[in-house]
């Protein structure tokens, strides 16, 4: 059995691995013509970081992630600590580290182990814009005049899927009314202030501020989120001014205008929204990650679920591999309510951070700050302990 992966990110890699490892052979058709750093910091949860040991990365990634010692909310203006979670408690649960990484780190032990398997092939520069099935195969033509086929196409392909447009017409996403600016700092830019070793938000009323190390912690990935209309370009690789960058942030903590005074060069992204789909299958095309179920960045699990749906949907692949129909409905039933629960909490997130006027501000922040005190159990439990390698 063969199966063609469109994409060659995280989530494409994961599955390919993931399909090699259950004896499946494997074609991933990748846009990039040659490997290249690409993307700033992801967040990788217990629930991501499970499955990418058993993938046997995890002597690759571990001089380049970095643990963080906590979480932090600070107001955006004043600096005041608000909420101060340390990690070591909930790192001594079985199963539980989470750690922070470049996307590019990633993605490169990823690609590694994928090409270290032997019934996978990665055809780079093969960008998919047509797909077509046939009694018993599907084909796909690349942007570069080639073509591939086989018995089943994961799409993989991102926010602008070509393969969501045959499994479900075309793509409608709606503006969030949100833009993100996206930068990596040099730690040693990074003001002492800024407590560069807690994953930190630094809320206000329109906008807020995060950051955590990357890299081992040579890096400090940075987003500032900024409700507005003025940019609707959803792409994460456009550029984007730094004094723009600034000016947004100008009444925030010294230390954050510090922060955005490091970076080299910086990139901004409009976020959307799409309706949840109804049917994540149609024929032999099946859809993973962003190509799904795009969901703004608000809880870093875009990547923890492109690695969930992954791996579930290589085992279902691997256990009825004679009836694609029932694998697909079987990864689906499986992965559809959790996925759907939690895009709709991540947008809660998002207006949690932007608190939208100084008196729901304080109130908001006095709750955090009780809740933080008193809370006896992780509230994230139902995300974190999920394990997709036994789904």
């Amino acid at each position: 059995m063969k199966i063609l992966v469109a994409g060659g990110g995280i989530g494409g890699l994961v599955a390919a691995i993931a399909l090699s490892q259950r004896g499946l052979e494997v074609e991933v058709l990748e846009q990039q013509a040659e490997p290249r750093e690409v993307g700033a910091g992801i967040a990788i949860a217990p629930n991501g970081a499970r499955v990418l040991t058993s993938l046997g990365i995890d002597n690759s990634i571990a001089p380049v992630l970095h643990s963080p010692a906590g979480v932090r909310l600070r107001s955006g203006r004043s600096g005041r600590l608000i909420v101060d979670r340390r990690l070591d408690s909930e790192e001594a649960r079985p199963g539980a580290r989470s750690y922070n990484l470049h996307r590019g780190d990633l993605r490169q032990a990823l690609l590694a182990a994928a090409l270290a398997c032997p019934n996978v092939a990665i055809r780079l520069g093969q960008r998919v814009v047509s797909i077509s099935e046939e009694p018993k195969r599907i084909r796909v033509e690349t942007h570069a005049g080639s073509s591939a086929s086989g018995d089943a196409l994961i799409g993989a392909d991102g926010i602008h899927s070509v393969v969501r447009r045959t499994v479900a017409g075309p793509d409608a996403p709606q503006f969030a009314g949100e833009v993100v600016w996206r930068g990596l700092v040099k730690r040693d830019r990074v003001p002492a202030d800024a407590s560069a070793e807690f994953a930190t938000v630094w809320s206000g009323t329109d906008r807020h501020f995060l950051h955590y190390l990357v890299r081992g912690g040579e890096l400090l990935n940075i987003g500032g989120f900024v409700e507005s209309e003025e940019w609707r370009n959803e792409s994460w690789t456009e550029p984007g001014r730094k004094a723009d960058f600034a000016r947004l942030f100008a009444n925030f903590h010294p230390a954050v205008r510090k922060i955005i005074d490091g970076t080299d060069e910086c990139f901004v992204q409009a976020i959307h929204q799409r309706a949840p789909l109804a049917a994540w299958w149609k024929g032999r095309a099946v859809l993973v990650g962003d190509a799904c179920h795009a969901m703004p960045p608000h809880m870093g699990q875009g990547a923890g679920m492109a690695i969930e749906d992954a791996v579930v949907l290589a085992r279902s692949m691997a256990e009825h591999r004679s009836d694609l129909a029932t694998a697909f409905a079987s990864y689906q039933a499986k992965r559809h309510a959790r996925v759907t629960r939690l895009v709709a909490q991540v947008r809660e997130m998002g207006q949690l951070w932007n608190f939208g006027n100084p008196i729901r501000g304080a109130i908001l922040h006095s709750f955090l700050w009780v809740m933080s005190r008193v809370r006896t159990s992780e509230p994230w439990a139902w995300v974190h302990d999920y394990d997709a390698l036994s789904c």
